[in-house]
């Protein structure tokens, strides 16, 4: 009987004290899963607060959309808090989410912080001073607006001064959502003001004396102020098409691009589908061209709407800060950098595809002298005043907010 009591007494004592001995280590446990949680909540605030502060101060997402962001992540930072004192397969789940969506938003915040030095690097150009307090005025975000577009015949530095090859007026209405592209042919035949003293030169020709007199010699043309320039040049246009992935253009015509060119393409009447090199050769073509210079203006025009559709679309959004840093020494603009970001939040807001028209000016080809040229008559365009007149009419109207056509 005794040894019966002493050994339930000792099956006791060594029931009791395991129990004592385990009792420190599901306290222990709790505690450091709840720094654990802490810490991961903590990490996932201060990635939100990052992508929320980069995001307000370089204004390119709009209010609504930060808004939105904002409620979703702190939902989602309560939520994994929580998941955090579950059990242990809910605690690791928890723990490699909130590490995960900290690492996405540090990452976009960099990409934020990328897209802005791009920008910085093509804005604010001053080749045309002269405009300079004219163009900070314009809310582009509110007011219908004009951009020269011009194409430089050269490789390389977009400071030179050159022959503009690519004369675009672009007139973009951000309200109706719409982009009138006018293109002029190189050799339209028309005064240079400031230049020529009434004389008629070809429009080429004006890029010699800088893109502020370009600007000049279309804004007399089509009686419209014209506050804005971008001005690129070949390479330029290989890259930005190269990074975008190529552009499915719309030729009218069937032809052989020859060597003069850059390279031989064949061109199909209706969609092709250009790398760079390709639609560069597309723009410079003219040779084999009925109607010349006409022809290559129209085709210039499509290569830019190509372009612009398929930088509306949702890749931009992974390709636009390598695109904006790959062509910042081959593209300059005399918007600002607020003013690039403002339409960038223009078109995330909307969300909604642009109404883009293309229209050309024509003319009768024909020898004449040039002020610019003492060496005899060069071939050139006269211009029709009827197309002129037409041109002017619908560039009023985008800018009245009338919807347009061709």
């Amino acid at each position: 009987m005794p040894e019966d009591l002493g050994f339930g007494t000792r099956k006791r004592r060594s029931s009791s004290s395991g129990y004592r001995g385990r009792e420190p280590g599901p306290a222990g446990g709790r505690h450091t899963k709840r720094l654990h949680g802490r810490l991961i909540f903590l990490i996932q605030m201060i990635a939100t607060a990052v992508f929320l502060g980069t995001a307000v101060y370089f204004g390119m997402i709009p209010w609504t959309f930060l808004g939105g962001a904002a409620v979703v992540l702190l939902v989602l930072a309560l939520l994994i808090f929580r998941m955090q004192n579950g059990f242990r397969k809910k605690r690791f789940l928890g723990g490699i989410l909130g590490l995960l969506i900290s690492a996405l938003l540090l990452l976009a915040s960099y990409y934020m912080f990328e897209v802005r030095t791009a920008l910085n690097d093509i804005t604010d150009g001053n080749e045309a001073p002269d405009r300079k307090e004219a163009a900070a005025a314009v809310n582009v975000s509110e007011e219908p607006f004009s951009v020269y577009i011009s194409g430089i015949d050269v490789y390389g530095d977009i400071t030179q001064q050159s022959r503009s090859d690519v004369n675009i007026i672009a007139t973009v209405n951000p309200k109706t959502k719409q982009i009138l592209l006018v293109t002029t042919p190189r050799d339209y035949y028309v005064p240079i003001p400031g230049v020529s003293n009434g004389a008629p030169d070809k429009l080429t020709h004006a890029g010699t004396y800088g893109i502020a007199t370009s600007m000049a010699t279309l804004e007399e043309l089509y009686q419209v102020d014209i506050p804005f320039y971008v001005r690129v040049n070949f390479t330029s246009l290989i890259e930005m098409v190269d990074i975008l992935g190529g552009i499915d253009v719309d030729s009218e015509l069937a032809f052989t691009t020859g060597n003069d060119s850059g390279m031989v393409v064949e061109v199909k009447e209706g969609l092709n589908h250009f790398n760079g090199k390709e639609a560069l050769a597309f723009c410079r073509e003219r040779h084999a061209l009925a109607e010349g210079d006409n022809q290559r203006g129209k085709n210039q025009q499509a290569v830019i709407e190509a372009m612009l559709k398929k930088a509306m679309s949702p890749s931009i959004l992974i390709k636009g800060p390598r695109l904006i840093d790959q062509v910042s020494g081959n593209t300059e603009t005399n918007m600002s950098t607020s003013q690039l970001q403002e339409l960038v939040r223009v078109q995330l807001a909307g969300m909604k595809g642009w109404n883009v028209i293309s229209v050309a000016a024509e003319g009768t080809s024909s020898t004449q002298y040039c002020y610019s040229y003492s060496g005899g008559p060069l071939s050139v365009i006269v211009p029709d005043d009827t197309s002129v007149a037409s041109i002017r009419e619908k560039i009023n109207a985008v800018e009245a907010g009338e919807t347009i056509s061709k």
